[in-house]
């Protein structure tokens, strides 16, 4: 066996990773498998020939914070407490950003650890600031800075700056690409991030191997996100004049993930067993748009000052909304972090003022939507000893449940007449545990096929329009998102322990990380949501080794930690707005 030489040490024994995961965020079959029909995804292709494969259920509502988190410790976000990219504030109706800091349920990193086994992870999104590991953390999409302390241990990222150069985790020009030239640039500057991070996977594979390693790529959501309507001729954005240039857009990132995929895979002993898995999947947006506040205005459930909270009269409003939208539409994401960082007080009363939040008179008001969020649209319950101005009784709440769920059901089509809003979902219909009220009361399903609709920001002088409306069926000047998340994503699994040639179903991400810790001979704790994939080992590995239960893992106090400076919020809210995830 190779030996390495750490200045420190002895000579020790290098290590051979005995699980590699490598994440493709967005990942979906619906785009994969007709690729790779055509000969296309040669590495991901031939790894299946010898695999465990199928879809993957995402968490509800399917989006990142919540899922790869409920992916790194096996359980509903009830348990853990990571719902979105905000969190309500305590007794507040202000949102903070998360980050990993608020997670309050172990990782299946640190479980692994306490088992004997080092690991090392990769952009995770979610694992800001880094966990102390035996091994190594670089944490991902919440990190707010190039400055920040993003990688455990310190040294480690010395040594990456030293090998790699400056790591990124932002892509500058999202925000404003009205141009071709702009969305040339965005491309570009995709391809040279998919590339550091291929080449940090590399490095560490090389000279810091661990016995599980995880290396996670974004660049398949945002592409998806801001490129779907230049490949699919029924979309509702869709320009021909656009297709031969952006056509190809999201098949380039698949095809250069596959090959960073089949890189990593040739640097490892035959015997790791690899899974390639994503956090959700992806889809077209569709032209319906619904203006939720708006409509809960028109049932009288949502009522709005005269006057901002600010104090900012309806005139000033107008002026900071147009100012606002004009600014986030032409300036870099750069620009905006240093005005963020200039004038941070102005910057949240334009946030709110564009938002509304700002108009909403509480005092009066049972139900609101957080419309700054493009994803989910939830609504929320002004309840009473919950909410600092709440009013509902907690008597009121089921009955006020119910109808807004049936109207809800009212917002039809107007072509079709049918309903747009297939299913909403109750809180505890999906979240269970000590943290569900850190959920929203309603959750709608934006997500399946039969349930499509965007959301956008409602202002009060605009009560009197329709709560739906069709957009128009052309090509869009400013940079918006064609393509949004769907429920089911990818899972690819391979090793000598794991069956071959084989289709797995009813897959759920949740279900990783107790199949990992089986893997590895680690009972897996009783209060995982999540169950071992038995279906996905060979049958004579499972009477070899049948599942344990362990004990709970868990979770943490309430005392949850403030998260980020004003600073990094603003550094954060940046990177959020210019991927689309903040209105």
């Amino acid at each position: 066996m190779e030996t390495t030489l750490n200045p420190n040490h002895h000579s020790e024994v290098k290590k051979r990773p005995k699980a590699v995961i490598i994440g493709l965020d967005a990942a979906t079959w619906t785009l994969i498998r007709p690729w790779m029909a055509e000969g296309g995804m040669p590495n991901l292709a031939k790894l299946m020939k010898a695999s465990v494969s199928g879809t993957l259920q995402s968490v509800l509502p399917p989006i990142t914070p919540p899922a790869w988190t409920s992916f790194m410790t096996g359980k509903n976000p009830g348990k853990h407490g990571i719902f979105h990219f905000v969190e309500t504030e305590q007794d507040s109706y202000a949102m903070n950003y998360v980050n990993g800091g608020s997670r309050r349920s172990p990782t299946v990193w640190k479980l692994l650890n306490a088992a004997g086994f080092s690991v090392g992870t990769m952009n995770i999104p979610f694992t800001y600031p880094p966990e102390t590991l035996d091994g190594f953390q670089i944490s991902g999409l919440d990190t707010p800075s190039a400055n920040s302390p993003y990688v455990h241990p310190p040294s480690l990222k010395r040594e990456l700056v030293d090998h790699l150069g400056k790591i990124n985790h932002d892509l500058r020009f999202l925000g404003f690409m009205s141009t071709d030239q702009r969305r040339a640039q965005v491309l570009d500057e995709m391809e040279k991030i998919d590339r550091q991070w291929a080449a940090a996977a590399l490095y560490l594979l090389e000279h810091h191997p661990q016995d599980v390693m995880m290396f996670v790529f974004m660049s398949i959501d945002t592409v998806q996100h801001y490129f779907w309507q230049y490949m699919d001729r029924s979309h509702f954005l869709y320009d021909p004049k656009t297709e031969p240039r952006f056509g190809n857009a999201i098949r380039q990132v698949y095809e250069r993930l596959d090959a960073v995929t089949g890189r990593i895979i040739e640097k490892l002993p035959n015997d790791t067993t690899v899974f390639v898995v994503s956090d959700h999947g992806g889809g077209p947006v569709v032209d319906r748009t619904i203006f939720l506040n708006r409509y809960l205005a028109q049932l009288g459930i949502l009522k709005y000052n005269k006057i901002g909270r600010f104090g900012l009269p309806p005139v000033i409003s107008k002026i900071l909304r147009r100012g606002y939208s004009f600014l986030r539409g032409s300036l870099s994401s750069r620009q905006k972090s240093l005005l963020a960082e200039i004038f941070p007080t102005l910057r949240r009363k334009t946030e709110l003022a564009y938002t509304s939040f700002v108009n909403i008179d509480w005092g009066r008001t049972k139900a609101y939507c957080s419309e700054v969020l493009a994803s989910p649209p939830s609504i929320w319950i002004n309840l009473k000893g919950l909410k600092p101005s709440g009013i509902v009784e907690p008597a009121e709440y089921s009955a006020l449940t119910d109808f807004i769920i049936e109207k809800l059901g009212e917002l039809k089509d107007p072509r079709t007449g049918q309903p747009i809003i297939a299913r909403v979902y109750r809180r505890d219909e999906i979240f269970h545990g000590p943290f569900s009220n850190g959920g929203a009361d309603l959750i709608l399903d934006w997500w399946s096929e039969d349930s499509l609709f965007s959301t956008a920001p409602s202002f009060p002088k605009d009560t009197d329009k329709p709560a739906v409306i069709i957009r128009e069926h052309r090509p869009s000047d400013t940079s918006e998102w064609g393509g949004t998340h769907r429920l089911h994503g990818i899972l690819i699994a391979h090793g000598p322990r794991l069956r071959t040639a084989a289709e797995i179903e009813n897959a759920q991400l949740i279900d990783l990380a107790p199949t990992l810790l089986h893997l590895l001979g680690v009972p897996v704790p009783k209060d995982m949501d999540g169950k071992v994939l038995t279906s996905a080992f060979r049958s004579d590995f499972l009477t070899a080794h049948p599942v344990r239960a362990g004990t709970a893992s868990g979770t943490s106090g309430a005392d949850r930690p403030s998260g980020y400076t004003d600073e990094e919020s603003a550094k954060v809210e940046e990177r959020l707005q210019a991927l689309g995830y903040l209105e």
